[in-house]
């Protein structure tokens, strides 16, 4: 046989190989759940719970940085709504005022001896305008109730989970409901400004009283349709871990002068000249939190889609450009960088001596504040561009903060979680998933690795857009929904009988909940709950600075380039 007959047999052999190789790990790339049983969720007057929720939205709960700016008739005003509203849940249950005006409800078990669970949401809400050309339908502190919807600010973020919640246990008391668990309900004051003074307090008195938490569900994804590209079905998207945060202050300084005889750099210049760069030296992609994400929807995916994500090592370069080409799956696969406010200037015909700019990052999973720092001192930082922390002389303050670790989706409240999801709506899929914003579940994190990050709404595009923005409103049909959702999750997560962390399984037990729980997803290794990636560090510039205080040490911000 000729040498080159020998070459081509070779070379068919390897293309043999490669397209088997894709063939399998394709097919091989579904997460494989439970499909569950269709229930029908307790039937509830959708219209009742939405007028719960407008008497709350009318309660202007408008936190404010400065503690000493927040009116406190709003919140002491939402509380006597509460104990109006539900009278069993203010009987049955300790009440306690956490902080300024948190509250943290606590509903005993039957069991002790079993780990607590929590569902929680926040009082406040953002401010909205009031103005007649706000273009809000109705006044957005209202809550006004017409057209099928409650509407209002807070009627979706998250008024409409707090009254949900509330209504939940206000019925399962009615009924006689004992949980197994204690369940918490825990109602933060200021999410939308940090969560320190309401969920962070909350945290440090359960920790204080020893409590670790076998399970919390916070505000996070909903139900949607159409929103992951290539899936028509509908998909619950459940919070399984949370960017972090941090905004910094590029600030240079150059000679003040006139205009008519510029120096040869300017600080208004030197400034822009930093912003481009970053702006055009992203952080790399890391993509397996979104194969990951999208495994659980492979069945749904067209082939081709799937094919690429099953196989990066050879359509990486594919699956990477379109992940990028979209501004919210690119968020989903990087730490972000944006600048939001500039200034520098006053008069047109003076050159400035400082000029800066704020810029917003959001961190992936596996990257670190004092890293990112680190990346973009080493980018942009000299003689005339300083990186400075935008709030105080540390990195670490309350308005920033770490990526969160990502939640045990191999637990079996996790497995409940999605069986409800899909149960409760035939048809569609559930999903762990990124959060780019943050909730206050990040700081329950301390005691619980199980914190998921989910509300039980179906929602359309123009609807979820309306969070944050105008005519935010809710639905009967949704109202409804939660309750019932919220009713069959309270049941069941509060009657899981062992925790998987206890101690008082023998070591056989344990191990066989460990392949059980394994088997669920037909995987072979588990899911990671730990941060999913290291941050790229670059050995020679980095190993030379100092690190970066964490305590009240003032920041040193040394030039990096000659």
């Amino acid at each position: 046989m000729d040498p080159l007959t020998l070459i081509l047999i070779l070379i068919g052999l390897i293309l043999v190989v490669v397209v088997a190789v894709v063939l399998i790990r394709t097919f091989q790339f579904p997460t494989q759940t439970s499909d569950p049983e269709p229930i029908a969720l307790t039937e509830i007057d959708g219209e009742e719970v939405a007028r719960h929720i407008g008497l709350a939205i009318q309660m202007k709960t408008i936190n404010h940085v400065d503690s000493e700016k927040v009116d406190p008739i709003p919140f002491q005003g939402l509380h006597n709504l509460i104990s109006t509203l539900y009278p069993e849940v203010e009987d049955y249950l300790e009440r306690e005022v956490i902080g300024n005006y948190s509250l943290l409800y606590t509903w005993k078990g039957s069991d002790p001896h079993l780990d607590p669970i929590a569902l929680t949401a926040h009082m406040d809400v953002v401010p909205a305008r009031e103005d007649a050309d706000s273009g809000w339908t109705y006044p957005p502190f209202s809550g006004t109730v017409a057209d099928g919807y409650v509407w209002g600010r807070g009627a979706i973020d998250c008024k409409g989970i707090m009254i949900s919640i509330l209504e939940a246990v206000n019925f399962l008391l009615k009924v006689g409901f004992q949980p197994k668990r204690t369940v918490y309900l825990a109602f933060g004051e200021d999410e939308e400004i940090s969560g320190t003074r309401g969920a962070a307090q909350i945290v440090k008195t359960l920790e204080e009283r020893g409590v670790t938490l076998s399970f919390l569900l916070d505000e996070g994804g909903v139900i949607t349709q159409g929103s992951i590209p290539g899936v028509d079905a509908p998909v619950g998207l459940v919070g399984v871990a949370e960017k972090g945060h941090l905004s910094l202050v590029l600030r240079a300084e150059t000679a003040a002068g006139h205009a008519s005889a510029p120096g040869k750099t300017t600080s208004i210049g030197a400034l822009a000249l930093a912003i481009a760069t970053l702006e055009n030296n992203p952080f790399p992609q890391d993509l397996d939190f979104v194969e990951f994400m999208m495994s659980f929807l492979a069945d749904e995916l067209p082939f081709g889609q799937r094919m690429a994500l099953a196989n990066r090592w050879l359509f990486g370069r594919s699956v990477a450009n379109r992940f990028a080409a979209n501004a919210v799956t690119n968020a989903n696969t990087r730490t972000t960088i944006a600048p939001t406010i500039i200034k520098g200037g006053t008069t047109e015909n003076v050159l400035p001596a400082v000029a800066e700019a704020v810029i917003n990052i959001r961190l992936l999973p596996g990257d670190k504040l004092v890293d990112v720092y680190k990346h973009i001192n080493e980018m942009v930082g000299d003689e005339v561009v300083k990186v400075l922390p935008a709030h105080g002389e540390s990195l670490y303050e309350e308005n920033s903060w770490d990526p969160t670790d990502v939640s045990d989706v191999d637990s079996p409240q996790f497995l409940v979680l999605v069986d409800l999801i899909k149960a409760s709506m035939p048809g569609a899929y559930a999903v762990p998933y990124l959060m780019n914003g943050a909730t206050d579940a990040r700081h329950y994190m301390k005691i619980c690795d199980r914190a998921f990050r989910f509300s039980p709404f179906v929602l359309s595009p123009e609807e979820n857009e309306s969070v944050h923005g105008v005519n935010e409103r809710l639905s009967f049909d949704n109202a409804a929904r939660a309750v019932g959702f919220l009713i069959e999750l309270i049941e069941r997560i509060s009657s899981i009988p062992t925790d998987f962390y206890g101690d008082e399984r023998d070591e056989d037990s344990v191990e066989a909940e460990v392949e059980e729980r394994r088997a669920i997803r037909q995987m072979d290794a588990p899911l990671p709950t730990r941060p999913m990636r290291k941050p790229e560090v670059e050995e020679e510039p980095f190993e030379e600075m100092e690190p970066l205080p964490e305590d009240d040490a003032p920041l040193e911000t040394k030039p990096l380039k000659e």
